[in-house]
């Protein structure tokens, strides 16, 4: 079995802290801006306090020491005869999704984030609600903000079908949220796309950039699954956020998050294609992130954790050897191109 201590022996940028938790191990100062984070309160589900002490995270999010390999996007050895068939395949699947946004509520909590910041260097969290239809968490991200101004960024999440969708948009402009942010798949829309594009013009009304997670697993065969596992594996997939966006106006600012996961070729080529589109690198490899560089520069690219899910140091070592010979590209995109987008 490989330990933490063995695994990080050959990983530059990456340490331990006393809690045998990963930490970045980079002396110089800078300020950084993580695009991509959650707290306890703005998940779906039962709202938990973030002032509560003394509970840990576990990451369930983050593959076993003997399944890690940091050079690929998500850092999980692919294995393309993995065999997802059955209901049973479904049912872990969604036991796995509930594990991970319960771990995440439990855990990220002030005390854990301030703690994580302090230990990588992050300046600010952008926080990102997850809102479905019935339940609205923008507000408890905004409360974030309002407590702590100088901590974190707030976002809205307000679900296409919500039947005051519009009205929203504009009165959380106002209140001083600096984006949206929506997880969503072509099955909970139905292959009804109409309501999101609404919703992004909404957005773009107001100056919103949108963020959704975007992405899929690319490297399962389609024999190895079921017909509904198939559908859920693929109901993120990159190419669906790139069709919409022919829908939108040209300098409509959308960000693809995670940069699309295992599709980030995919992303390179719609972010040529729509010239103020960005792609957020939570998940992503130090090779993933210096294709993109190559591919479409670095003015367009935000570092981003998905944290409480994973820990705030991994994908920030990613870009940290991305961009070992460019200072330019990594002040850039670890806080630069995040304050142009937001304009602050």
């Amino acid at each position: 079995m490989v330990t933490k201590q063995e695994f990080i022996k050959d990983k530059k940028y990456l340490k331990l802290n006393e809690d045998g938790d990963f930490v970045i191990d980079y002396n110089s100062k800078i300020d950084i801006i993580d695009f991509h984070t959650h707290m306890s309160n703005v998940l779906p589900g039962k709202i938990v306090n973030p002032n509560i002490e003394g509970n840990q995270l576990k990451y369930e999010t983050l593959p076993d020491m003997k399944d890690m390999d940091l050079s690929v996007p998500y850092w999980r050895k692919i294995n393309p005869d993995e065999k997802k068939k059955g209901i049973i395949s479904v049912i872990k699947f969604s036991l796995e999704g509930y594990k991970i946004f319960k771990d995440m509520a439990n855990g990220g909590t002030y005390e854990n984030c301030f703690k994580s910041q302090k230990d990588n260097m992050i300046k600010t969290n952008v926080v990102l609600p997850l809102s479905t239809k019935k339940s609205d968490r923008s507000m408890e991200a905004l409360r974030l903000a309002k407590d702590y101004p100088n901590r974190f960024i707030a976002f809205c999440s307000v679900h296409p079908h919500d039947t005051e969708m519009k009205e929203k948009i504009y009165k959380y402009k106002t209140l001083g949220f600096k984006g949206l942010k929506l997880k969503i798949t072509d099955m909970e829309l139905k292959d009804d796309f109409k309501p999101l594009i609404e919703l992004f013009k909404a957005c773009y009304e107001v100056g919103f950039p949108v963020l959704l997670h975007t992405g899929s697993l690319t490297h399962i065969k389609r024999e190895n699954t079921s017909n509904l596992m198939w559908k859920l594996l693929k109901s993120t997939k990159v190419e669906i956020f790139g069709k919409l966006l022919k829908e939108l106006p040209s300098d409509f600012k959308f960000v693809f998050g995670h940069s699309g996961i295992a599709e980030y070729k995919l992303v390179a080529e719609y972010l040529k294609e729509f010239p103020s589109s960005y792609a957020e690198l939570s998940c992503q490899s130090e090779d993933s992130i210096k294709y993109l560089i190559n591919e479409v520069g670095y003015e367009r690219l935000l570092y981003g954790s998905d944290w409480p899910a994973l820990p705030q140091a991994i994908t920030l070592s990613r870009v940290l050897l991305a961009t070992e010979k460019n200072e330019d590209a990594r002040s850039h995109i670890l806080y630069k191109n995040a304050k142009d987008l937001l304009n602050i």
